[in-house]
């Protein structure tokens, strides 16, 4: 009967402990996953501080990257105003330098019409100088032939010489050479006492 009672002792005390040592087991384990995930917890409430910094350090990255980028853009456009406002400012000293030199090429243009103006009319009043000039030099001749005919022929100064009557005392050639007005004039010879004359007015013995 002890040995009996001993036994049945020992048996519950090992029934008891395989009872109590898996719910041992199994306290410690949920103990172990209780504090993991205590632990997680506390990470997660770590990483949700963390997040959000993150969340606000993109948007103030990309508020910035954007900042950067609008002031680059309007760095750019400031840069291509700029260029712009050169551009319009050479093209107004281009067309003002245009202007200037179409100003002095019609000023040149002028100067030189009006420099071939005044050699024309000089040229043509010194052409009219010259015809008149030998015009007169040829009613001299004329003249001078008439008083000569006049005194070796004896004439009267209302007698009327010809042209082949003045040819010998002009001096021109051996028979003579009538004296020919430069602009196209036709000489009236007179009477002795008078002064030959020209067709071509002004072309007149002082």
């Amino acid at each position: 009967m002890t040995m009996t009672k001993t036994q049945i002792a020992v048996i519950g005390a090992i029934v008891v402990a395989a009872l109590v040592t898996p719910l041992v087991v199994q306290h410690h384990t949920i103990r172990q996953l209780r504090q993991q995930i205590e632990e997680l917890n506390q990470q997660a409430e770590q990483v949700a501080p963390l997040q959000e910094q993150l969340a606000r350090a993109t948007q103030e990255a990309t508020n910035a990257g954007s900042a950067s980028a609008a002031q680059a853009s309007v760095s750019e456009l400031a840069r291509l105003r700029n260029e712009v406002s050169q551009l319009r400012a050479q093209t107004n000293e281009l067309a003002k330098a245009r202007q200037e030199i179409q100003v002095l090429h019609q000023r040149a243009a002028s100067e030189a019409e009006a420099r071939r103006s005044a050699a024309a009319a000089f040229q043509a009043e010194n052409q009219k100088t010259q015809s008149l000039n030998a015009c007169i030099n040829n009613l001299r001749l004329i003249d001078a032939a008439k008083q000569q005919w006049a005194l070796e022929q004896r004439k009267q100064s209302t007698d009327t010489p010809a042209a082949t009557d003045l040819q010998p005392y002009l001096g021109r050639g051996p028979n003579g050479e009538m004296p020919v007005c430069p602009d196209g004039g036709t000489y009236t010879f007179g009477t002795v006492g008078e002064k030959p004359t020209c067709t071509v007015a002004g072309h007149v013995l002082p």
